[in-house]
């Protein structure tokens, strides 16, 4: 029996949170674009099996909506995670509710969309080439799709200085048999939460310290650190990623460890900072004779401001004045 991570993997957590939580579409009032390609383990290669390290892409888009008074809006991402023989497609459809609470605005989430995973069966090793079920999933399509669904509450003040969240994702807990129930695999209700909090020090400097947390209510990965921005131009930061898993207690029981460290940089182009460049680079500490000891992300992002969710213009009408002689 294995265990192993079912949701891909983002280091740029704190720029993906349309993937994590659906109450967070929209707040910002933009129209955004966002992608992220991460290759994991770069230049893992199994020398008796196809395949290489796990490779992840997520596209997506998030904008406010002019429905409710502008207090609702609505996202979309496509996400494809490859790791090893498994290959998981992602088609998500999010909306939101903001309800105003205090000094900010409180998303109200729900995703729905579908989740295709297929195998490739050729690219296992196998004790007997004759089993039934590998001739099956060798010979035979094993792709299945099926429905999935997530909630999300999202809230950030008007100040913006700080913000929090939580969502849960697999509520429908999808099933996947490939033909033969002995080998099932069910995806397991996975939690996130996340939050920071922006401190500025000087006139050109913020510093944004976050955590990021996440569980399948088996196994807890987190991420804590910060990002340091100056001149609202570029950023640097630094995160820790550790994990605590349950074992069998005659194993060790629990057990926490350092998985990786990630190191931040981007910057910020274009007018009024429209465009967001961002590079990162995991260091693995943990299991490096399994894996290969560096990861990469880059990520893209594009926003401007939703046309409907600016206020309008103020027009003045001239007055002409009759004056007798």
């Amino acid at each position: 029996m294995s265990f192993a991570q079912q949701d891909a993997q983002y280091s740029h957590y704190m720029f993906n949170t349309v993937y994590y939580n659906p109450g967070f579409v929209g707040l910002d009032g933009n129209i955004s674009f966002t992608g992220i390609f991460r290759k994991q383990w770069l230049g893992y290669q199994p020398t008796e099996y196809q395949g290489g390290s796990p490779t992840s892409v997520i596209l997506s888009v998030n904008s406010v909506l002019p429905f409710f008074k502008k207090n609702s809006g609505a996202g979309f991402y496509f996400n494809q995670d490859v790791a090893g023989p498994l290959s998981t497609t992602q088609i998500v459809l999010n909306g939101s509710y903001h309800l105003k609470l205090g000094q900010g605005k409180l998303g109200i989430g729900i995703k729905a969309g579908f989740q295709n995973q297929k195998i490739n069966g050729d690219w296992y090793q196998v004790v007997d080439p004759n089993d039934p079920i590998y001739q099956s999933l060798k010979n035979t399509p094993s792709g299945q799709m099926k429905p999935d669904i997530g909630l999300g509450l999202y809230y950030k003040p008007t100040s913006q200085r700080y913000y929090v969240g939580v969502s849960m994702n697999h509520l429908s807990r999808a099933k996947y048999t490939y033909g033969f129930d002995s080998i099932a695999s069910k995806m397991n209700q996975h939690m996130y939460f996340t939050g920071g909090y922006t401190i500025s020090p000087g006139t050109n400097l913020k510093i944004t310290p976050s955590v990021f947390v996440q569980t399948d209510f088996n196994n807890v990965s987190y991420l804590f650190g910060g990002l340091v921005e100056y001149n609202s131009k570029f950023w640097a930061g630094l995160n820790f990623r550790q994990s605590f898993a349950k074992r069998e207690e005659s194993k060790g029981g629990k057990t926490l460890s350092n998985d990786d460290v990630v190191l931040y940089v981007g910057l910020y182009l274009l007018k009024d900072n429209r465009l967001r460049v961002g590079y990162a680079f995991d260091f693995v500490t943990s299991g490096v004779k399994a894996k290969k000891q560096t990861s990469h992300e880059i990520m893209l992002s594009y926003s401007v401001p939703a046309p409907w969710a600016a206020p309008k213009p103020v027009i003045r009408t001239p007055r002409y004045r009759h004056e007798e002689n």
